[in-house]
């Protein structure tokens, strides 16, 4: 569940961030309304990440035609990988 709180809430709370936002971020309004997000870096790093894997086209195009081939069963074991392999 999301965490919302207000501008006054926040600066109340500032020093128990770094462990409140460990597990997800706050939502801080101001006006009744979304103004602020607050993360934990860890999250930040994590985000970006997720944003540069999402815009490597070549990337996405591939892991969209894995996701197809497995729906469609078009799969191999493990056992027959380290055969092709020569493992």
């Amino acid at each position: 569940m999301r965490k919302y709180l207000t501008i006054t809430e926040a600066q109340q709370q500032l020093p128990k961030w770094p462990e409140d936002l460990a597990s997800e971020p706050a939502i801080i309004t101001k006006d009744g309304k979304p103004a602020i997000i607050a993360l934990s870096f860890k999250q930040f790093e994590s985000l970006l990440e997720t944003l540069e894997i999402l815009s490597d086209r070549e990337f996405m195009t591939q892991l969209r035609c894995g996701i197809q081939e497995a729906q469609r069963g078009e799969t191999i074991d493990l056992q027959q990988l380290k055969a092709d392999l020569k493992l």
